[in-house]
């Protein structure tokens, strides 16, 4: 569940597993033969049991997508920087603050994240983080090339063993070339770097959830040392 402006997710009860990166169709599919219901929201799709057999099973069969039986994805990620002895930055255009927000509502997350930088602005996606004026000129603020530069100077300034950058077009607006919801995130974990291009459809704040999400969950397949 996902409240208001602020977006802070209440975590759901019971014998749930909490699904991200998936569909209905598939994991109707793949949990064949076990009971359950579901809920879906920007967060993913939640599931629920009657009782810890089916949750078990069901938690086998979906290993890939599941990410935890009730906590939030941020104080999963949390869990999993705290028991290494990681730390982690963010560099943030169209989400405007809202990673390090979710980031932060974990107790503790001062163990592990040491900050991160809001350039909302071309100008100061340029300051602060280096990216070269001649790659926004030529890609655009909203681009693969302008989000690894973004990631690259974060590493370079904050030295933290992760790092996520987010930039994005969250709406309204847009265009036929680079529409609205169309978002680049990029996350490096030690000397491994991903950067994934989106297009998420539900709307400016939805959008700008989803983009966090996402890239908590590919930090969160990168400890496990999984593909993202």
């Amino acid at each position: 569940m996902v409240c208001g402006i602020c977006l802070e997710e209440k975590p759901p009860e019971g014998y749930v597993l909490r699904t991200f990166g998936s569909t209905k169709d598939l994991i109707r599919e793949a949990l064949k033969g076990i009971s359950f219901s579901w809920e879906e929201s920007v967060a993913g799709i939640d599931l629920f049991f009657e009782n810890i057999r089916d949750l078990e099973e069901a938690e086998g069969r979906l290993r890939e997508v599941v990410y935890s039986r009730g906590e939030p994805m941020e104080a999963v990620v949390g869990k999993l920087l705290k028991e290494r002895g990681l730390t982690l930055s963010t560099a943030e255009s169209c989400t405007a603050g809202l990673l390090s927000a979710r980031i932060v509502n974990v107790p503790g997350s001062s163990e592990y994240f040491l900050g991160g930088v809001i350039v909302y602005s071309n100008d100061l996606k340029v300051k602060l983080l280096g990216v070269s004026e001649e790659t926004i000129k030529r890609w655009g603020a909203v681009s693969e090339e302008t989000c690894l530069e973004m990631l690259e100077g974060l590493k370079e300034r904050f030295k933290t063993d992760c790092g996520i950058a987010i930039t994005g077009i969250a709406g309204p607006g847009g265009t036929e070339e680079k529409p609205e919801g169309l978002t680049y995130i990029g996350v490096y974990f030690g000397d491994r770097r991903v950067i994934e291009e989106h297009i998420f459809t539900s709307g400016r704040n939805g959008n700008r959830f989803l983009s966090t999400q996402t890239a908590l969950n590919i930090l969160r397949k990168l400890i496990l040392g999984g593909a993202s």
